[in-house]
């Protein structure tokens, strides 16, 4: 209707006036539209996704935000160009044969009204007199008739449409034509437009089809049908309903060794407010905890013998960061990736030792085995420090700043799109925030040679900017009371400006320009007696994937298409892991190296190397993720185990621990518990349309679930199908439950209910914990 709608505005109009205002109703919405198809059209060439226009309202209009769009403005405008340039040789044409279908489909209406109109016109005469001043009779209707659908017919308009088509009226036609010509033409359109009609009766009223079927300048504001529920679970058997009476909100519980003021994070246990409620989670369903198993023997061997003492905490959060990259291990997907770009499938030895000494740091860190042989000492006289790693777990979003907030809050992000946790209520304190209440205890202090009584300070730092999607704003609201970002580190009254380097990509600075700062950091918490809690993000891995002066090593053997990006990556993979090699130097330069709890997890995956996805966007893809809302309980925990808190903030730091969701990892982990299975959420990027589900209890399936109508159900078996490439996807529940009954037995089809019912109840749940409603998207005070 909209295409007709500007099909008519279109007509040659003889008023100036007129056509002028019409010019200006067509020719924008005309631009409009053909920048979207172009916007379309360039984003799926570009990162094999395409774009949600319901996101487009959300999205955040900052100058960071601007600068990612135009890094795709090349393929925008070269779309564009191939779009107006079709059009300026087509448009006249099609134009004018619209014009004769137009006809057709008039056809019918003007056969029958010519039929109809001398029945019907002495009717009317009866009830309207003519007035006697009125002129004679006129001829015969039918006659009328015939010089009225001539006149009133735009001839310049539709002629050449009416002759290409052999669509023309009967009365401009011969005598000898009127009765046969155009009779194919008029079958063959309308024969068309029929089964058109019958086809989108047959059609299944699922509102994918809906929203397909809806013209590109509707897509914004028409997203297919309302959904009664987030989770569309039509299918589910009735016996699914155990969880709906049940919500994970309950009154706060107080502490006598709390501060009477309430301080940032635990605003929830303000006594002013007798009504407060707050997540807990021995009222949530879900929860299973593992706080009453005892800590891992061989973890629970090195704290014991006293050698383990945390000062400091430095907790990094790496960009695009994959498990198989963390160290890239021989005869990985990683690894069998780069050898099919190569010749005969086998890397070339120089290549090999370039792929070894990639990620050095990260085997130093990790001290798993990568198959790779070195020459020179193992890591040049270096000990392996090895650790506490997770393999088999989940990020908690694949959009930066909602993992951002899930790794140090232990929370999982609002399931909404973009970063709006900050202005909601993150329903639990966040790392900072917990080690401010610790401040609060009545043996801190910073006169002491006791470290375990010195008083915690916290610091952000990136070299980046942190205007992206109000970052800004979310960095205090996590806690943070210091920071170095782009922002202050290109100030002319930073301490160590200039930058010495030119900005990599369309976000900043490499992270060599924070060594300083880093160093400054310890300096000051040594000097004045405070333990520190340094958080980094790295960038650098980030696309556009930019390294100094554009120098990249040749690890791929074609660098045709998706392997130039993935040749890139790897690059600022190793770029990255010399950062993570100074870091470490730093600490030993500062003599703390030994006393610092050194953290490191990914903020999501890339599937680059899976699907040539460059983005986690629009992206369901999974790597081998890590677990991020386990990390804050685990470190509560390491520093109580490892005896290195004070008394009074080891008896805070118990009752702490027991708020999180998260089990601790240096404990045995409960999958299942009195039938109740241990679930783990992913909110997709950018947060409003997928989110990922799956049961520590079959860690082999994964859900991904659609929260929209214009994407997929996706169903996994990492078992049989570890990168992925043959998911199961319906666009409805009930379609996947059907296929999935093909391949898998009851159990498996119960499994897929389950975790759609779950998923359903822990939504609604999650809005209520963050004070989030989804009609008004606004706090809920």
């Amino acid at each position: 209707m909209l295409l007709l709608l500007f099909r008519i505005l279109c007509q040659r109009v003889a008023w100036r006036p007129a056509a002028a205002v019409l010019a200006i109703l067509v020719i924008p919405s005309s631009l409009i539209v053909s920048f979207m198809a172009a916007a379309n059209t360039s984003f799926y060439v570009f990162t094999g996704a395409e774009i949600h226009w319901r996101q487009a309202k959300s999205f955040n209009g900052d100058a960071a935000a601007i600068h990612t769009l135009l890094s795709g403005l090349t393929g925008f405008l070269i779309v564009e160009g191939i779009l107006l340039t079709v059009s300026l040789f087509a448009a006249h044409s099609v134009h004018a044969i619209t014009g004769g279908i137009l006809h057709v489909w008039a056809w019918p209406f003007r056969w029958v009204f010519a039929r109809v109109r001398p029945h019907v016109e002495p009717l009317t005469q009866r009830f309207r007199p003519r007035p006697k001043s009125q002129a004679p009779d006129l001829p015969d209707p039918r006659i009328y008739e015939e010089i009225a659908m001539d006149d009133n017919d735009d001839a310049s308009d539709h002629e050449e449409g009416d002759h290409l088509l052999n669509t023309e009226l009967p009365n401009r036609l011969p005598e000898s034509k009127r009765v046969t010509d155009g009779v194919p033409q008029r079958a063959l359109i309308l024969g068309l437009f029929s089964l058109f009609l019958f086809l989108r009766f047959l059609r299944p009223w699922d509102p994918v089809y809906m929203y397909m079927s809806t013209s590109l300048p509707l897509s914004t504001v028409i997203e297919g049908a309302e959904r009664v529920s987030p989770v569309d679970t039509t299918g589910t058997p009735s016996y699914f309903d155990y969880l709906d009476s049940f919500t994970a909100l309950a009154p706060t519980v107080h502490w006598k060794w709390m501060a009477k003021e309430p301080i940032g994070g635990f605003e929830d246990w303000d006594q002013s407010n007798p009504q407060a409620v707050h997540y807990n989670p021995q009222v949530d369903p879900l929860h299973i905890s593992n706080l009453n198993k005892p800590v891992l023997e061989e973890i629970h061997n090195a704290l014991a013998s006293g050698d383990v003492k945390i000062k400091h905490v430095v907790f990094l959060k790496l960009e695009s960061a994959r498990a198989d990259i963390f160290p890239l291990q021989k005869d990985s997907f990683m690894y069998k990736r780069i050898a099919e770009t190569w010749d005969d499938k086998t890397i070339p030895p120089e290549v090999e030792d370039r792929i070894a000494n990639l990620t050095r740091t990260a085997q130093l860190l990790t001290n798993f085995p990568t198959g790779f042989e070195h020459n020179d000492n193992r890591f040049n006289g270096r000990k392996a420090y090895g650790g506490i790693s997770a393999k088999d777990a989940i990020t908690t979003s694949t959009y930066t700043l909602k993992s951002l907030t899930g790794s140090f809050c232990g929370v999982t992000p609002l399931v909404a799109d973009f970063n709006r946790e900050f202005d909601h209520h993150i329903y639990q304190p966040c790392l900072p925030q917990v080690f401010d209440m610790l401040n609060q205890q009545p043996d801190i202090t910073s006169e002491s040679d006791d470290f375990t009584k010195w008083p915690w300070h916290s610091t952000f730092m990136m070299s980046v900017t942190e205007m992206y999607d109000n970052q800004n704003k979310l960095t205090p609201h996590l806690g943070f009371r210091d920071k170095q970002t782009k922002e202050t580190i290109t100030k002319p009254e930073a301490k160590h400006y200039p930058v010495k380097s030119e900005e990599v990509n369309y976000y900043g600075y490499v992270e060599q320009e924070l060594r300083e700062y880093i160093r400054d950091a310890f300096d000051d918490a040594e000097r004045n007696h405070q333990r520190l809690l340094l958080t980094h993000l790295t960038s650098t891995t980030h696309h556009p994937w930019g390294v100094p002066n554009n120098t990249y090593d040749e690890i791929m053997g074609s660098t045709s298409g998706a392997n130039n990006d993935l040749n890139h990556y790897l690059n600022t993979v190793g770029y990255v892991d010399d950062w993570l090699s100074e870091l470490i130097d730093i600490l030993e330069e500062k003599g703390v190296a030994n006393e610092t709890l050194f953290v490191m997890a990914g903020d999501h995956g890339l599937s680059l190397p899976n699907d040539g996805g460059i983005t986690p966007y629009d992206n369901p893809h999974i790597d081998s993720p890590v677990i991020s809302s386990q990390i804050v309980p685990t470190i509560i925990d390491l520093l109580i185990e490892s005896a290195s808190l004070s008394t009074d903030s080891t008896r805070a730091a118990r009752d702490l621990r027991s708020l999180y969701e998260g089990q601790s990892l240096i404990r045995p982990q409960v999958v299942k518990q009195d039938q109740r299975e241990a679930w783990h959420f992913t909110v997709m990027n950018t947060g409003g349309s997928w989110l990922s589900v799956r049961s520590a209890a079959r860690p082999e399936f994964r859900l991904v679930i659609p929260l929209v109508n214009d994407v997929e159900w996706r169903f996994s078996d990492v078992s049989k199908d570890p990168n992925e490439l043959s998911p199961i996807e319906r666009f409805s529940l009930v379609d996947l439950a059907a296929a999935i009954k093909k391949e898998y037995d009851e159990e498996t089809l119960n499994w897929l209910y389950n975790a759609a019912y779950v998923s359903n109840w822990w939504v609604m749940d999650n809005w209520d914990r963050w004070g989030f409603s989804p009609k008004n998207k606004t706090a809920e005070t």
